[in-house]
């Protein structure tokens, strides 16, 4: 059985529709999907429609509409982070996710799917595979700070890729024996302020977490985007440019599932 891990990471969850793109060239049949934050968007989307383009249709779509009535920046000062509890409230971005989703049940897709949010009370993910869409990847997506915390099951729960940006493990624990995993390559970035020391460590952190993830994948597209994850105005070339580095791993893809 072959399963799908997508990472977490803003606006570089488009490189995740290049990464199907090449399974709906090559006619993969996928027997679960398992994405964290922008991973759970891309993957509940491929799940629903099973066709990459389409997923590249609503998810650009929605994020234009989203950009042109809410000021999302792609950086954000510790100042705002320290007197805001949330710089984007609950009800402006669960019009977002309502779009995408409207009612559709987990029940309902073409693929088994599952998503990773982060327990905030008891410090630990959670994994979701039932009920509403549009709960499940909200509650993945709510990154710490920026999005009001919601909650699922009673729980306050945040960002999927606070512990699981890679959900390579949910995959394997459910009976996966091929897993295809699609990640981004991120450089640390330089310090010159105790701000930009909290992010570089923040990177450290991530990418310490998600060498281990990497590590069950059978396969993995890697993609080399340097943007911060809410440049959402940069998603057509972000998609672009991780299609060309696809398309380049053809013959390599092909060999492995060949095997």
């Amino acid at each position: 059985m072959v399963g799908l891990a997508l990472e977490a990471g803003g606006v570089k969850g488009f490189t995740h529709v290049a990464t199907l793109k090449l399974l709906d060239m090559y006619d993969v049949r996928l027997s679960m999907i398992a994405g964290s934050s922008a991973g759970a968007i891309v993957g509940a989307l491929y799940a629903m429609y099973g066709d990459a383009d389409k997923v590249y249709e609503e998810f650009s779509t929605n994020v234009v509409s989203f950009m042109k009535d809410k000021s999302l920046k792609s950086s954000v000062s510790m100042f705002e982070l320290v007197i805001k509890k949330a710089l984007i409230s609950l009800d402006d971005y669960y019009q977002f996710f309502k779009v995408l989703f409207g009612k559709t049940k987990f029940s309902q897709l073409k693929t088994k799917l599952v998503v990773v949010a982060f327990d905030s009370e008891n410090h630990e993910s959670m994994v979701i595979d039932e009920g509403f869409l549009v709960d499940a990847v909200l509650a993945s997506c709510t990154v710490p700070g920026i999005f009001e915390p919601t909650y699922l099951c009673g729980t306050k729960v945040l960002d999927g890729g606070v512990l699981s940006p890679l959900p390579t493990e949910e995959l394997k624990k459910r009976g996966m024996d091929r897993i295809i995993a699609s990640l981004f390559n991120e450089e640390i970035p330089d310090y010159q302020t105790q701000f930009n020391l909290l992010s570089a460590l923040d990177s450290i952190k991530n990418q310490e977490i998600l060498k281990q993830e990497m590590q069950i994948a059978d396969f993995v597209f890697d993609y080399t985007v340097q943007a911060e994850w809410s440049e959402f105005e940069r998603h057509e070339s972000i998609y672009n440019e991780a299609l060309k580095i696809a398309m380049d791993r053809r013959d390599e893809f092909e060999n492995f599932l060949r095997r």
